[in-house]
C-alpha cells in the first residue's frame, strides 16, 4: 500500500500516492480511518481539470494543480495534488510527479531531528499546509526563469535571418505560457476562498492564517504578473516574426514577378522573329541572330531600369 505517514504528538501528515480506483488499498484506508466524503474520494482518483475547495464541518477538501516541466518534450503539463485537512491531520493524495513535494515529505520522514518535525507539525495545521503550498509555489519560479530565457534567446535571434527556425520555438514557448496560465489562473481565488472560509468556520488560528495566506496570495500574484508579461512578449515576438517572414516572402515574390515580366517580353520578341514572315528584320542578315540577341538584352535592361526607377525592386 502506497501510504506513508509522518507524525508528532500533535499532528499527522498522511501521504497517499498512486491510488488508482475506489477499490485500491489506499482509498480503502482513507475510507476506513477518516471521514472523507465519497465524492472527494472519487476526486482523489480522477483527474480534475480545475482547482477547488470543498468545506465540511470537520475538514476541508482542497484540489490544486501545479505546473510540471517535462525535460524530454519541453512541455509544461499539470500535476494534481489533493489535500484533506483537519485540525489534527493533513492528508495528501497525488501521483508522485512533483519532486519538490516528494522530497519534502521524505525529508521529514527520514530526519532524526524531532525538533524539525515539531516545527512543521505543530499544534496548528496551518504551518505545515503553508510550508507545503509555499514549496510548491516556489517550485514554479525556475520554470518562469526558463520561459524568460527562451523568450530572450528568441528576441536576440529574430533579426538574424532565422525566422523560419524560430517559428517552432516561439510556438512551443507560447504553448507553455498558455498551459502555465491555465494551471495557475485559479490559485489566487482558491487562496482567498481558503482565507474567507477560515474566518467563517475558525478552522485555523485567524491571525496566523491571515499572514500565511496573504504571503501565498502575493507569491501567486507575482507568478501571474510574470505570466501576463510573458504572454504579451511572446505574442509581440510571434507577430514580429510573422511580419518578417511575410516581408521576405514578398521580396521573393517581387523578384520572381520581375523575372517573369522580363522573360515574357523576351519570349514575345523571340516569337515575333520566329514567325518567319516575309521582310522580317534581321532574319536574312549574316549577323541577324546576334542582332536579335542584342535587341533582347537591350529590352531586358530597359525593363529592369524601369523597375528600378519606379523602386519596384526595393
Amino acid at each position: 500500500m502506497a501510504t506513508q505517514e509522518v507524525r508528532t504528538k500533535q499532528m499527522r501528515w498522511i501521504d497517499v500516492t498512486n491510488a488508482k480506483d475506489l477499490n485500491s488499498p489506499e482509498i480503502k484506508y482513507l475510507k476506513q480511518n477518516f471521514q472523507v466524503h465519497p465524492i472527494n474520494l472519487q476526486d482523489c482518483i480522477s483527474t480534475c481539470q480545475r482547482p477547488k475547495l470543498d468545506i465540511y464541518p470537520d475538514h476541508l477538501f482542497l484540489v490544486l494543480l501545479y505546473p510540471l516541466y517535462n525535460r524530454t518534450t519541453g512541455v509544461i503539463t499539470p500535476a494534481e495534488i489533493d489535500f484533506i485537512i483537519n485540525r489534527e491531520y493533513i492528508i495528501s493524495v497525488h501521483d508522485n510527479k512533483l519532486p519538490i513535494f516528494v522530497n519534502f515529505f521524505n525529508h521529514l520522514k527520514k530526519t532524526k531531528h524531532q525538533q524539525e518535525k515539531n516545527e512543521f507539525l505543530s499544534n496548528n495545521v496551518i504551518i505545515i499546509l503553508y510550508e507545503i503550498l509555499n514549496k510548491l509555489i516556489m517550485h514554479c519560479f525556475p520554470m518562469l526563469d526558463h520561459i524568460s530565457l527562451d523568450i530572450h534567446r528568441a528576441e536576440k535571434r529574430i533579426f538574424q535571418g532565422r525566422e523560419k527556425e524560430l517559428v517552432e520555438k516561439i510556438l512551443a514557448s507560447r504553448r507553455n505560457i498558455v498551459n502555465f496560465r491555465k494551471i495557475m489562473q485559479a490559485h489566487k481565488n482558491i487562496m482567498k476562498k481558503l482565507e474567507q472560509a477560515n474566518r467563517e468556520i475558525k478552522f485555523f488560528d485567524q491571525n496566523k492564517a491571515d499572514v500565511y495566506f496573504n504571503s501565498l496570495i502575493e507569491k501567486v500574484k507575482d507568478i501571474w504578473d510574470n505570466l501576463e508579461g510573458f504572454k504579451e512578449s511572446i505574442e509581440a515576438l510571434h507577430d514580429t516574426n510573422e511580419s518578417l517572414i511575410s516581408f521576405r516572402l514578398n521580396q521573393i515574390m517581387k523578384t520572381f514577378t520581375s523575372i517573369s515580366v522580363v522573360i515574357f517580353f523576351l519570349t514575345l520578341v523571340a516569337t515575333i522573329f520566329g514567325i518567319g514572315a516575309t521582310n522580317t528584320p534581321f532574319t536574312r542578315l549574316p549577323l541577324g541572330f546576334w542582332f536579335i540577341i542584342i535587341l533582347e538584352v537591350a529590352i531586358a535592361w530597359l525593363i529592369l531600369r524601369f523597375f528600378k526607377k519606379r523602386r519596384w525592386l526595393e
